[in-house]
């Protein structure tokens, strides 16, 4: 491995890297063994991470919920299962007194396509996440009343 400064690193057996498989994938010289050319795209997750104030909330929250949009359509569909965990329901420790933390997420639904042209933390980027977060915002309030006010 060459790094930026020009030093070089020998692996014995293998390489890990933490950058994403695509960009990982550049990286590597012609020659390089690997299982795919062009690795595909697949759905990307879409998190909602709140914290929540406990007195608004219902005294039975359960640690996870999986909010199931419409049974007809299938699971994989884009929005349709929405996956929550509140771990301060087990570990008060995990959020301030007095409030919970929750996190939310669509899993591996989210289409790639609709955010590649789109440059982070412009309006547009804001706009388009905030309307793709509705569903987790639905689900959210569906699992546990009170939670969008809280």
């Amino acid at each position: 491995v060459r790094l930026k400064d020009g030093q070089c690193i020998r692996a014995r057996e293998a390489v890990v890297s933490n950058a994403s498989t695509w960009d990982t994938a550049k990286l590597l010289p012609a020659n390089a063994r690997w299982s795919s050319s062009s690795p595909e795209l697949c759905g990307s997750f879409m998190h909602l991470h709140l914290g929540l104030k406990s007195e608004a909330l219902p005294k039975d929250l359960q640690l996870h919920y999986s909010v199931i949009r419409d049974w007809k359509e299938a699971i994989d569909s884009t929005g349709n299962v929405v996956i929550i965990s509140i771990p301060s329901v087990m570990n008060p420790a995990l959020a301030p007194q007095g409030r919970h933390c929750l996190h939310a997420y669509l899993a591996a639904t989210e289409p790639h396509e609709l955010w590649a042209s789109v440059k982070r933390g412009s309006p547009e980027y804001e706009a388009l996440k905030r309307e793709r977060a509705e569903p987790l915002f639905e689900a959210v309030e569906q699992a546990v009343p009170g939670a969008r006010d809280s």
